[in-house]
């Protein structure tokens, strides 16, 4: 049987045995594949993380080794690779399941995002779907050189059935739930190496523990993966380092401003594309990103669309008869961020004063403060004089886990076995039952306009103050 393997420093020998896998392996050295040595897992955290320098490639390299014994406690018979065609559709899914992100992933669409906000477009306009990495990656998985290959594999219809995995049409399939679920192999890939790569300390996952204790159920939704409550406290460990991992690495304040720094950049890029004036952003009519801009639906333009486009345009970027482009773009080079207020920050620092608040639990507490930063956003919006173009207001949640609740098992949720039945593990984890949640609140705003920070600040403050009042009188 040959084998062929490759070192990795989170899983050891990521292996391809047998047919299949070895065509999956020959997938490699496809140009849409090999764009992700080019995309970093993490962005811009290595601005903060000097490290977290690993790409999407390595990361698709270890979803396919972890998704590959997630699968061989559902084919647990088969050997020397000879997987059923569902499972080669899986380990071809958790391969290919990135294979769509734009340069700088996520705040790629953000830089779609604000310029289609001062821009409208069309509903579902094929810009927009270009940079939707959700969007793209099954369009490539269906219609590039890549699709070629998955025909070989499994024939005719094989493209169309990995492209279902990645886009998770059938959320009663197993083999779906392998590669996107709330207990996936892309989860804990990246849970393990995005920390082991940032530096960053974390409370760690037993993924062979995780594996070796893994069976298989069966019931009203399908089959799904499950432990039994002597391994429960692993999937739990599991869902506090990821969740950690949101505050300590992810959205990080540093990273999210200078995401927001590149999003607005490529926006105004876009603007001077998009009015037939691309020399303004400094660009030749031929760059990559004009084409892109022009025709969006070619994927031979998406092709070209990776972090080192950006880094090798930035000194046409600093050089751009546009003004507004030219300065963020030294403010990135320089790394310059724009400064901060944290919202979330102030408001425990004002509730902190107050005696009522400190009879709370930690959820009504957390839950009022989510509601009086909410509050503060609306106001200043409100605000002409006071919220300009160069402010941002930065907010995302995240809960610790989403409960489905399914009993009898799920293949979307964490399922365990307590005396015979299978529960979702919202139902006996006092942790993940606690329904904690992290939120970030934060506004971003340009320095250049001398003493805005100051006046956000009072503002909110003030406000911060007439919510918590309004929040307690109720």
């Amino acid at each position: 049987m040959n084998i062929k393997m490759i070192k990795d420093p989170i899983h050891g020998s990521i292996e391809f045995e047998g047919e299949a896998e070895l065509q999956l392996k020959s997938m490699l050295a496809d140009p849409f594949f090999q764009r992700l040595r080019r995309v970093k897992q993490l962005g811009f955290s290595d601005y903060v993380f000097p490290s977290a320098t690993h790409s999407r490639f390595a990361h698709s390299l270890g979803v396919y080794s972890v998704a590959k014994r997630m699968l061989s406690v559902v084919e647990p018979d088969v050997r020397n690779g000879d997987w059923s065609l569902k499972g080669r559709a899986c380990l071809a899914a958790a391969l290919l399941h990135d294979i769509g992100h734009g340069m700088f992933s996520h705040a790629f669409e953000k830089a779609m995002e604000l310029f289609v906000d001062r821009n409208p477009q069309p509903e579902n306009s094929a810009l927009q779907a270009a940079v939707n990495h959700e969007k793209v990656s099954p369009k490539i998985v269906t219609g590039s050189s890549i699709a070629r290959t998955l025909v070989e594999m499994g024939g005719a219809e094989f493209p169309a059935m990995v492209a279902g995995m990645i886009e998770k049409s059938d959320k009663t399939c197993v083999y779906t739930s392998l590669v996107s679920s709330q207990l996936d192999a892309d989860r804990l890939d990246y849970a393990k190496r995005d920390p082991y790569f940032a530096g960053v300390s974390s409370g760690g996952i037993d993924l062979d523990w995780l594996i070796r204790n893994f069976q298989v159920g069966s019931g009203a939704n399908g089959r799904f993966l499950y432990v039994n409550s002597k391994a429960y406290i692993s999937l739990e460990q599991f869902t506090v380092t990821l969740f950690q991992l949101y505050p300590t690495l992810y959205l990080h304040k540093r990273t999210r401003g200078l995401e927001y720094m590149f999003s607005l950049l490529m926006s105004r890029v876009f603007e001077r594309i998009a009015d037939g004036d691309e020399k303004a952003a400094g660009l030749p009519s031929n760059h990559p990103l004009v084409r892109f801009f022009r025709r969006p639906n070619d994927l031979d333009n998406a092709l070209l669309l990776d972090d080192t486009l950006f880094w090798g345009s930035l000194h046409l970027f600093q050089e751009a008869g546009s003004g507004p482009i030219r300065t963020v773009a030294n403010r990135i080079t320089s790394r310059k961020f724009y400064p901060m207020l944290d919202v979330w920050k102030l408001a425990d620092e004002v509730a902190a004063q107050d005696d009522t608040l400190a009879n709370l639990d930690a959820a009504q507490r957390v839950g009022v403060l989510h509601d009086i930063c909410e509050k503060v956003s609306e106001d200043l919006h409100k605000k002409s004089g006071l919220w300009t173009e160069a402010c941002y207001y930065d907010k995302y949640p995240r809960p610790i886990y989403k409960p489905l609740h399914t009993e009898g098992g799920h293949p979307q949720q964490i399922n365990v076995e307590v005396g015979g039945e299978i529960v979702d593990i919202a139902s006996i984890s006092p942790i993940v039952a606690s329904a904690a949640s992290f939120s970030i609140h934060r506004i971003y705003f340009d320095d250049a306009d001398e003493g805005l920070g100051e006046r956000l600040a009072s503002e909110i403050q003030s406000s911060i103050r007439r919510g918590l009042a309004e929040e307690l009188r109720g």
